[in-house]
C-alpha cells in the first residue's frame, strides 16, 4: 500500500507553509515558496512513494496551533510527534538542531562538532538546508562563521523575523553571507 501523506496549506505571518503528516506524525512544516522545496519533495517521493491528500488531521491542527503560539511569542518549544525523512547524516544533523535552545544560535561548525563530524561544515550546511520541518526543527538558529546571517529556505526576511521573535537578530551583525 502506498504511504498517504495528508497536508494542509497554512498562511503563517511569514508566508505560506505546507504542514503535512504521515501515520499521525508530522513530516513537514515547509515554506511553499522555499528555494529548497522541490528537493525535499523529490526526497519524499524517492523514499516514501507517497500519495498526497489534502486533508486536516489532528497532528496538522496541533502543529498549526503550536506554530501560531510560537509566532505570538507564547511557545518556545514544540510538543509534536515527528517523523524525519532523510539520510542518516541529515537526520543526525536535524536531531542536533533540535537541541539549540530558543533564543540561542549555533554555527555550522558547532553543529558539525555536535554530531562528531568536525570539519564537515559544508555537509552540515547542506543538511540544514534540506530540513523539512522549518521552525519546528530550528534551522533558522544556525548562522555562518562569526555569527553572520546565511541563507534560509523561507527567505532572508523570514529568517530575520524568526530570529527577531526569539531576540537573537538584534545582537547580530546584519552582514549576509551567501
Amino acid at each position: 500500500m502506498q504511504n498517504q501523506i495528508f497536508y494542509q496549506q497554512w498562511s503563517s505571518p511569514c508566508g505560506p507553509m505546507c504542514i503535512a503528516s504521515l501515520n499521525d506524525q508530522l513530516i513537514m512544516s515547509d515554506w511553499i515558496d522555499g528555494w529548497h522545496r522541490q528537493t525535499i519533495m523529490k526526497r519524499f517521493d524517492r523514499m516514501l512513494r507517497p500519495q498526497w491528500i489534502e486533508k486536516e488531521t489532528p497532528i496538522i491542527l496541533k502543529a498549526i496551533k503550536e506554530l501560531k503560539e510560537y509566532f505570538a511569542k507564547e511557545r518556545r518549544s514544540f510538543d509534536l510527534p515527528i517523523h524525519l525523512v532523510g539520510s542518516e547524516f541529515q537526520v543526525k544533523t536535524w536531531l542536533a538542531l533540535q537541541k539549540i535552545p530558543y533564543g540561542e544560535s549555533r554555527t555550522y561548525s558547532d553543529i558539525a562538532q555536535e554530531i562528531g563530524q568536525s570539519g564537515a561544515n559544508r555537509a552540515v550546511g547542506g543538511a540544514v538546508g534540506q530540513n523539512p520541518l522549518s521552525i519546528i526543527i530550528p534551522c533558522h538558529r544556525v548562522l555562518g562563521s562569526r555569527n553572520t546571517l546565511t541563507g534560509y529556505g523561507g527567505g532572508m526576511a523570514t529568517k530575520k523575523e524568526l530570529l527577531r521573535i526569539e531576540g537573537i537578530f538584534n545582537s547580530l551583525s546584519d552582514t549576509t553571507q551567501s
